[in-house]
C-alpha cells in the first residue's frame, strides 16, 4: 500500500468491504452508520460540487464543523477534489476571546483567507467576512465521480500544531507521509477488518483523525466515534461502547483516564461492563503518568480489562502521528530511576525495590515503528549512548517536509534529515523513555526539573487534581534568584495557605526544592491544547503581566 493515496484507500475499502463503515455514537447511545460505500458516494458528490463551484486543486479550506459525520464527509470531499483541508475546533463565535477563536483567526490569516466549512450560521467579528463561512448542509453536491487523481507526493492535509509552546504552525502532510505512518500503525496494532475501533478524541487532533479514522478506514475496520463533548459530559458513554460492541482498539491520554477515574468515584453504582475484547488501549498525546495509568487499569481490571492491553505510545504531528509503540499485548514497562542522577547529570540509573523512595517513575513508550528511526543526541547533535538523557530526533518517510509558509521554523525543525522533536529522553534495554519537553525544564539549585514530573508529584495530594495544576519557573531579577510557581484550580482561597504549606513540605522532603508561590486560577483559565496538555507558557505570560496578582499566595 506504500504508493497509494488516501483516495485510493477509500475506493479500495468501499469496493472490498462496502458494508463496513463508521458508526456515529450520540449522547443517548444511538448509533448511526455511514458505510464506507456511503462515504465514498457522499465524498464524490461533495468533491464534484467543489469543482463545479470553482475550487481548484491545491486550494486551502478550513473545516470547523460540530458533528463528526460532517467533518469526516467534508474532509473526504476535499481529498477527492484536490483541496487541502485543515480541521479546527469550532469556536462559540469569532466575537469571543477564546483560544479556539484566536487559533481560527491565526490559521485563516496564515492560509491566505480560505473558505471555512461550518455546521450552521456563524457569528463573525468582521475580521473574517461572513461570506467566508460555508454551511455544510448548503454545500453544492453533484452526483458525479470527480476526475481528479492526486499524486502520492502532493500535499493532502495541513495539521495545525496544538501550540503547547508557541503559536500554531501548519504541518504539511503529503499522501505519502500519511500512508507511510498509517502502514506503521497498522503493523504495530496488527489491525485487520475484524477489529473494532472506538474513539472519543476530537478529529481536529491528529490522534483522533489519523489514528482512529484514517488508519481503520485503510484496513476496512469498523470504527465508532463519540462526540468529544458528549464523552466529557458522560464518560460512561465510552465505557458502554467498549463493552457493548466489543471494541478491540481504543485510546485515551492522561486527561481522559483521569476524567474516567473521577467519574467512577462519583458514580458508585455497579456496572456489568465487559472489557475483555480490548487488545490495545493507546496511551499517548501527552507525558504519561504512571500513577494515573495504574489507577485506571486497576479500576477497570474487575470489568475484564486485560492488564496487557494498556499500550504507552509516543508520537508527534510533525512525524504525521506515531513514532513508537509498546509491544502489542505485552504489559507496559514502568521503571524507577535515581532522581538526583536524572536531574543533575542526565544519567538514567534504575533503582531496586528498596530504593524507590529516592526515585522517579517513568513509563517506557516502546520501540520505533517500522520505517521510523529514533536517535538521542546532545546539544551538538552527537549521538549519545544508552541511559544518557538527550534530545530525541526521528527520521523516516512519515516526517513532514516542514511548516506551511514558515521557512524559519522549518529550518529550526531539522538537523539534516533528522527531525528535532523538542522532547528529551533516553534508551534503556532498547526501550524509549520520555523525560519531558525541553522548553518545560525548570532550573533550580543547579538541577533540571521537568514541569510534568513536578505536577505528578503535586497530584499525590488529595486536594490537587491532574489537569488542574501547572508548574512554572521564573527568574526574580530583583531578588536575584530562581522561583518555582504553582498554578492550580479547584482550591478555595481559604485553603490556599494550608495547601501551599503542604506542598512546601512535600517538595522539600522529596526533592529538596522550595515552592515560592501558589496562584489559584479558575478552571477555564488553564489554556490547553487539543489533546488536553496545559499550555504552561501562556499561564506564565499572564502571570508576568500581573493578571493573577489578586490570587497569589506566598
Amino acid at each position: 500500500m506504500q504508493n497509494l493515496t488516501l483516495t485510493a484507500c477509500l475506493q479500495h475499502t468501499a469496493e472490498k468491504f462496502p458494508a463496513h463503515g463508521i458508526y456515529y455514537v450520540y449522547e443517548n447511545g444511538f448509533k448511526e452508520i455511514q458505510t464506507y460505500a456511503d462515504l465514498l458516494d457522499e465524498a464524490y458528490s461533495l468533491a464534484s460540487g467543489f469543482i463545479e463551484s470553482g475550487y481548484k486543486p491545491g486550494d486551502k479550506i478550513i473545516i470547523s464543523t460540530l458533528a463528526n459525520r460532517q467533518t469526516i464527509t467534508a474532509i473526504w470531499g476535499c481529498f477527492f477534489a484536490g483541496l487541502v483541508p485543515t480541521i479546527l475546533q469550532t469556536p462559540v463565535s469569532m466575537n469571543d476571546r477564546s483560544q479556539a477563536a484566536e487559533k481560527m483567526q491565526n490559521v485563516y490569516d496564515q492560509l491566505d483567507s480560505p473558505d471555512i466549512i461550518v455546521s450552521g450560521y456563524f457569528a463573525s467579528s468582521g475580521a473574517i467576512p461572513e461570506t467566508k463561512f460555508k454551511i455544510f448542509a448548503d454545500l453544492p453536491r453533484i452526483k458525479r465521480i470527480p476526475d481528479f487523481i492526486p499524486k502520492t507526493e502532493e500535499l493532502a492535509f495541513i495539521q495545525y500544531s496544538s501550540g503547547s509552546t508557541g503559536e500554531p504552525k501548519g504541518i504539511m502532510l503529503t499522501h505519502s507521509n500519511l500512508i507511510s505512518n498509517i502502514n506503521s500503525i497498522i503493523d504495530g496494532l496488527e489491525l485487520t477488518a475484524e477489529d473494532r475501533g472506538g474513539n472519543w478524541m476530537p478529529l481536529y487532533h491528529d490522534m483522533g483523525l489519523i489514528g482512529f479514522h484514517l488508519t481503520p478506514l485503510t484496513t476496512a475496520t469498523n470504527q465508532y466515534h463519540i462526540e468529544t463533548i458528549d464523552f466529557i459530559k458522560n464518560p460512561s458513554l465510552w465505557l458502554d461502547l467498549i463493552s457493548d460492541v466489543r471494541i478491540s482498539i481504543s485510546g485515551s491520554p492522561n486527561f481522559g483516564q483521569s476524567l474516567i477515574l473521577r467519574h467512577l468515584q462519583r458514580k458508585k453504582q455497579e456496572h456489568n461492563w465487559n472489557f475483555s475484547s480490548v487488545k490495545a488501549l493507546l496511551n499517548g498525546a501527552e507525558p504519561i503518568s504512571a500513577k494515573i495509568m495504574d489507577d485506571f487499569t486497576n479500576a477497570l481490571e474487575k470489568h475484564g480489562l486485560p492488564k496487557n492491553a494498556m499500550m504507552p505510545v509516543y508520537g508527534m504531528a510533525e512525524a504525521t502521528l506515531a513514532v513508537s509503540f509498546s509491544p502489542l499485548m505485552k504489559c507496559s514497562v514502568t521503571s524507577v530511576f535515581d532522581s538526583n542522577r536524572l536531574d543533575s547529570d542526565g544519567f538514567a540509573i534504575e533503582l531496586n525495590a528498596g530504593q524507590h523512595r529516592h526515585g522517579r517513575q517513568i513509563t517506557s513508550v516502546g520501540m520505533a515503528l517500522k520505517e521510523i528511526e529514533i536517535r538521542i543526541v546532545d546539544e551538538h547533535d552527537e549521538q549519545l549512548p544508552e541511559a544518557r538523557i538527550g534530545h530525541i530526533q526521528v527520521k523516516g518517510p512519515a516526517v513532514t517536509q516542514g511548516y506551511y509558509k514558515n521557512p524559519e521554523a522549518t529550518t529550526l525543525l531539522f538537523s539534516g534529515e533528522w527531525l528535532r522533536t523538542g522532547d528529551l529522553g533516553f534508551f534503556l534495554n532498547r526501550q524509549l523513555y520520555i523525560s519531558g519537553r525541553y522548553k518545560d525544564i525548570i532550573f533550580m539549585n543547579g538541577k533540571n526539573y521537568f514541569a510534568n514530573d513536578l505536577e505528578n508529584l503535586a497530584c499525590s495530594l488529595d486536594e490537587i487534581s491532574y489537569g488542574k495544576v501547572a508548574f512554572g519557573g521564573i527568574t526574580d531579577h530583583k531578588a536575584g534568584k530562581d522561583k518555582i510557581i504553582v498554578f492550580t484550580a479547584g482550591i478555595a482561597e481559604s485553603k490556599a495557605i494550608e495547601t501551599l504549606q503542604t506542598l512546601r513540605v512535600l517538595f522539600r522532603k522529596t526533592l529538596g526544592i522550595p515552592i515560592d508561590e501558589l496562584v489559584i486560577l479558575r478552571s477555564n483559565e488553564f489554556p490547553k491544547t487539543s489533546s488536553g496538555k496545559v499550555q504552561r507558557y501562556k499561564i506564565l505570560q499572564r502571570y508576568q503581566q500581573g493578571d493573577f496578582s489578586a490570587n497569589r499566595f506566598k
